[in-house]
Parts: C-alpha cells; sequence; structure tokens
C-alpha cells in the first residue's frame, strides 16, 4: 500500500498551490495556503478554521522512526480530487519551524493577541485573502473547524451569514469552556484511563486491569506509579468518582474562576501553548449553539465516542435543541472506537480515510455540488 506521503505526491500532480499573504484586521501579517484543483473554475473552497493552539500552515507533527506528516496533507489530497479548493493559514503570531513535536515558532507578544474575537476576525480576513479570485466560487465558502475551531467557525458565520455556505465541524465544542474544562479534569480524563486499562469494559479499573498494563501505559506515561495512588479508598477499584477527587484542585479552580491556577496547567500540562488570559476568553463567551441557532445554511457534525476532550453527550443534547428548533440542514454524525480527531491519524499511518472523514469527505461532496 502506497503511504500518505506518497498518496499525497501523487494528488498533488493535479492540484496547484498558491501562497497568500494578508493581514488581519489589526495590521498583522498572516500566511496562508491555498490547493485548488487542475483546470479553470471557479472552484468552491473549504477553509479550515485555526484552534485553540494556533497552527502553523501545514501542521507538521512526528509520525515515529523520524519520519513526519503534515496533518493538511489529507484535505490537499482528498478535497481536489473532489473539484473543491482547499485553505489553511497560520495563526497570529505563528509561524513554521523546525523543533518536534509542533514544528513550530511563536511570537508571543503577536500570539498574545489571539482573543477569541481576533479569531474570528481571522477567519473573515482569511476569507477576504481568497475571496474575488478567478479560481474560488465566492458564493461556495466553506468553514471547518475542529475542537474551539467548531466555536470560531459557527460565530464567523453568524457575524457575516452572507459570506458563508455552510460548515463542517467535528470534536465539537458544545458548550462553554467552563463546562468543557470541567469535562477534560474528570470524565474525560477517566475516558482516557479506560481505555488503556479497562480490559473488562465495565467502566471501573481494578487492581488487576491496571498492574497489566497492556498498553504499557502505567510504565511509560505514569511513571510506574502504584494503584494506591488512584484506588483513594481501598476498595481495590479505580473509579470516576476517585479520579474528581485527584483533578479537584482543578474543578475547584474552575468553580473558583481561579485563572493563575487553570493558566498554570495550560502552560505545564496541555503541552500546547495558549494565549495570554485564554480561560477568562473563554469563560465568559457564549457556547457555540448561540451562533449555529442563528443559521440557515448546511452544516455537518461529527463526533467520536471516545472523545475525551469535548463530550460525546454535549452533541447529543445539541442535536435535540436543533431539532426542536427545526434545523433542518444541520446533520449529526457520531462514530465508535474513535477520539477528538475522529481518528484521522489512521491516514497518515496506513493511508486509508477512516470513517469518520469518509462521512466528512460525502458531506462536502454533497453540499459543494451545484
Amino acid at each position: 500500500m502506497l503511504s500518505a506521503a506518497l498518496l499525497f505526491v501523487a494528488a498533488a500532480q493535479d492540484a496547484r498551490t498558491v501562497e497568500v499573504h494578508f493581514k488581519s484586521h489589526d495590521g498583522h501579517e498572516m500566511f496562508g495556503k491555498l490547493v485548488t484543483p487542475e483546470g479553470r473554475g471557479p472552484f468552491p473552497v473549504v477553509i479550515y478554521v485555526q484552534t485553540a493552539e494556533g497552527m502553523t500552515v501545514d501542521m507538521k507533527r512526528p509520525l515515529g522512526g523520524e519520519r513526519t506528516f503534515n496533518y493538511f496533507d489529507l484535505y490537499r489530497s482528498k478535497l481536489p480530487e473532489m473539484g473543491v479548493a482547499f485553505f489553511s493559514y497560520e495563526g497570529r503570531g505563528v509561524a513554521m519551524g523546525d523543533s518536534p513535536p509542533r514544528y513550530e515558532k511563536i511570537d508571543r507578544a503577536v500570539y498574545d493577541t489571539s482573543t477569541l474575537q481576533n479569531k474570528v476576525y481571522d477567519v473573515i480576513s482569511a476569507l477576504a485573502s481568497v475571496r474575488g479570485r478567478s479560481d474560488v466560487d465566492s458564493s461556495r465558502v466553506y468553514l471547518m473547524g475542529a475542537s474551539e475551531g467548531t466555536l470560531l467557525a459557527a460565530e464567523a458565520a453568524a457575524t457575516v451569514p452572507d459570506l458563508f455556505a455552510g460548515l463542517v465541524l467535528y470534536g465539537v465544542m458544545s458548550s462553554n469552556m467552563r463546562y468543557t474544562f470541567d469535562y477534560i479534569m474528570t470524565d474525560g480524563a477517566f475516558l482516557v484511563y479506560r481505555q488503556v486499562f479497562d480490559a473488562d469494559e465495565d467502566g471501573v479499573i481494578s487492581k488487576a486491569e491496571f498492574e497489566e498494563d497492556p498498553a504499557k501505559y502505567r510504565a511509560n506515561t505514569l511513571g510506574g506509579a502504584e494503584f494506591s495512588v488512584f484506588d483513594k479508598d481501598g476498595d481495590g477499584r479505580f473509579t470516576s468518582e476517585e479520579m474528581r477527587l485527584l483533578t479537584k484542585p482543578y474543578t475547584d479552580a474552575i468553580d473558583q474562576e481561579d485563572f493563575a491556577v487553570l493558566d498554570a496547567w495550560a502552560a505545564s500540562a496541555a503541552g500546547v501553548a495558549t494565549p495570554k488570559g485564554w480561560f477568562k476568553d473563554h469563560f465568559s463567551h457564549k457556547p457555540i449553539w448561540a451562533f449555529l441557532q442563528e443559521l440557515d445554511v448546511p452544516v455537518g457534525l461529527f463526533h467520536g465516542d471516545l472523545d475525551s476532550s469535548v463530550p460525546i453527550e454535549g452533541l447529543r443534547l445539541m442535536q435535540a435543541k436543533a431539532k426542536a428548533a427545526g434545523k433542518t440542514m444541520m446533520e449529526f454524525h457520531y462514530f465508535t472506537g474513535v477520539g477528538h480527531t475522529i481518528g484521522v491519524e489512521r491516514y497518515f499511518i496506513s493511508g486509508t480515510v477512516p470513517p469518520g472523514h469518509q462521512a466528512i469527505f460525502a458531506f462536502i461532496k454533497k453540499v459543494t455540488a451545484k
């Protein structure tokens, strides 16, 4: 089987890449790449929206064995095959770098201007940078977002609804960050442990399961920690309630809006850079439904049942709201056995597009057709 990298090279022969330089609404230099199918067009275009930690234009990542991959190569390969252009852009203050694992350079002074509002404006600036090109159909512009990007995409579309024809959202941040981060620290965190230890899938982790450590998670990630660290009541079972005891300093910080504690966690434990004041900004922000309910365009929402960052139950509740509101152009798709990326990493390992992204591409093909 061809590797994902070779698949992209083959597909790229039938596509064109244009580097696009533009400015944010407040004067910062921005950079993007537009990949279009061969031919004159104009083509519908999918714009990938920034996420919480900021993205480079390629989103280069390690693959193991000194190999790397570019996350956006999946879209640059598959969308032009469908007659659809793809545009990605760097976050403000973010540029491509040479060092793993994120291969990025961050200008902190600029990056710290990445408020949620400014990132929404950056989406609109990104659109303006490709809108009006002869090879882009300005009436068929679609936003794609994951995680925080789902919120930004929805808000950008609600801000200038006449400029966007639809949304593609996965790993959907269905609630305000106050509730989302509580999930990350509690049920989401316990879901990670269940995936690596809970062999009988009964919802709890026994001492025997923990010490068996089939995925070597205890050895490689937990530093060989003893089971007693997690089994707070000594009954031989690690439960979701005990997970909440372990993370109580953070859930208390959420309740008390102690942003110093939360910002310290992001800096030390999250493994990514977040802009200054990120938690405070999010806690006061409207949830995604406030913007989605204003839209009357196709919206595809895709979610995995093993998502430890945003709860699948939140999306199911939003689906009920959409049904009650008569939002018939919203489609909800759920997938088993996959997490926040709905399994996209499988493509870069095997070259096979996972079911979640097969559904995404089918949705895009349907809504972009004239």
